[in-house]
């Protein structure tokens, strides 16, 4: 097996530092280093490279001379087609050692954007990231923390996103007050806490959950984070008077059980349309799935709501458990009789 060690510098700041690449072979990516550490010494780039030879010494000794080699390939600065850079030279290296699989080396997130690209000509067995290392001491912790903020601050790439879009919000949020328009306010509010959903939700795991059982149905997705935001923002208006919660007047609502019934049965109607689309098929199992989500927050969470009031009416949870098995009954028997009316559809 003949592996190339390949690390990629897809954002070009090697070129911009005057060398020239691809270069192939232990000793001339080496000489690559050194004169690149020399130039900058406090870039991740050539420490990379280091990594690079590294790993072909290591890999050497296990494979055999002859079967390893190592190069260093450069991409753009322009983002649309640094990929292709990419490619041109990596192309140029394998008509000089033409490897089986390539051993990826990258110093960040950003150079690994290359591997899809890297692996439509070679298949990538592995990726390194090299992570240099730093003094812990509060002097250098504070330079580091000016230079990254000085880079978010200044590289256009960044700023549109730690200044554009901040201070754009801010300035909305400050013309609203100055101009007394409360929806504004509201909005930007609005935007705030759906972004704080978002990260809990990334945070518990949820987020990820729902992209990975939906990859294939974006407005599913997308529709099942906004209908679990709307229920969440709405149980807690609705039930804030009884857990101690305390908002405005104009903000508190009461409970009614067709809002989140409704609500959460919306990303199972978009799973059955989307997949519709898709396949030109319906799942029994979504009338089902359906007649259970709407029943239980129709007919048993009421009761429970309610319990948060006062006592908790047994009699009432009771016939909503019954209410909600017949309903459950009803959706499976919709099912079956869909099944067997549209068998061209229905499956």
């Amino acid at each position: 097996m003949r592996v190339l060690v390949l690390y990629v510098d897809r954002d070009g700041d090697l070129k911009q530092a005057g060398i020239n690449t691809p270069v192939v072979g232990r000793d001339n990516v080496l000489r690559l280093g050194i004169q690149y550490i020399l130039r900058h010494p406090d870039d991740s780039d050539a420490n990379a490279i280091f990594a690079a030879v590294k790993t072909y010494d290591s890999l050497e000794e296990r494979l055999g001379k002859g079967n390893v080699e190592v190069a260093v390939v450069c991409g753009s600065p322009d983002e649309s087609v640094a990929n292709l850079a990419v490619l041109d030279e990596l192309g140029q290296v394998l008509s000089v050692f033409d490897a089986d699989a390539i051993y990826f080396v990258s110093d960040g997130p950003s150079d690994e954007a290359a591997v899809m690209a890297v692996q439509t000509r070679r298949p990538v067995i592995s990726v390194e990231r090299v992570v240099v290392k730093q003094s812990r001491s509060v002097e250098e912790t504070v330079s580091l923390i000016r230079y990254y903020l000085a880079k978010a601050v200044k590289e256009p790439e960044y700023r549109r996103y730690t200044v554009g879009i901040p201070s754009f919000l801010l300035f909305l949020y400050a013309l609203s007050i100055f101009i007394n328009i409360s929806i504004i306010s509201y909005i930007l509010e609005l935007g705030v806490l759906f972004l704080m959903f978002l990260l809990m939700m990334y945070g518990f795991g949820v987020y990820d959950f729902l992209k990975t059982t939906l990859r294939k149905y974006e407005v599913t997705f997308a529709v099942s984070v906004i209908s679990l935001f709307a229920v969440t923002v709405y149980f807690t208006l609705a039930l804030s008077g009884y857990i101690g919660i305390k908002v405005p007047q104009s903000l508190s609502i009461r409970y009614d059980r067709l809002v989140p019934a409704v609500a959460l049965v919306a990303p199972i109607a978009s799973y059955a349309v989307e997949g519709f689309l898709r396949t030109q098929r319906i799942s029994r199992s979504v009338f089902v799935l359906a007649a259970f989500v709407f029943s239980f927050f129709y007919f048993i969470i009421p009761p429970i709501v309610e319990a948060f009031g006062g006592s908790l009416d047994v009699r009432a949870l009771f016939e909503g458990v019954v209410y909600f098995l017949a309903a459950t009954i009803l959706g499976i028997i919709a099912a079956l009789a869909a099944s067997r009316a549209l068998p061209s559809v229905v499956k």
